[in-house]
């Protein structure tokens, strides 16, 4: 059953540094997005990036989306999991609402 789920990397938890290199240019999201969209598993997703967090919201019909949401993140980036790992949060169902409307306000 699909799901939404959010892969967050934020100012509260990632140094600058890190959040720089996760970071979509305008001119990448196009890109990121059709590759985001063809990734199995992914049924619909916004990438949302400014200077303080890029965030992944999306539709997703498996059960590892933290694992596929990780991997492309770290992937298109060319960084590490083992060094994005600890930066990133995971919402899941009610929490990632929750964690939508936090934002938006």
């Amino acid at each position: 059953m699909p799901k939404i789920a959010i892969l967050s990397v934020n100012h509260q938890l990632a140094p600058v540094a890190v959040r720089e290199k996760v970071a979509f240019s305008a001119n990448e999201l196009p890109n990121a997005l059709r590759q985001l969209n063809s990734t199995q598993g992914i049924e619909a997703c916004v990438i949302l990036s400014t200077c303080n967090r890029s965030e992944i919201y999306s539709i997703v019909d498996s059960n590892n989306a933290q694992q596929i949401l990780s991997d492309y993140l770290a992937t298109t980036h060319n960084v590490a999991r083992e060094k994005l790992d600890p930066y990133l949060v995971y919402f899941e169902g009610d929490d990632a609402l929750k964690h939508i409307c936090r934002v938006a306000t």
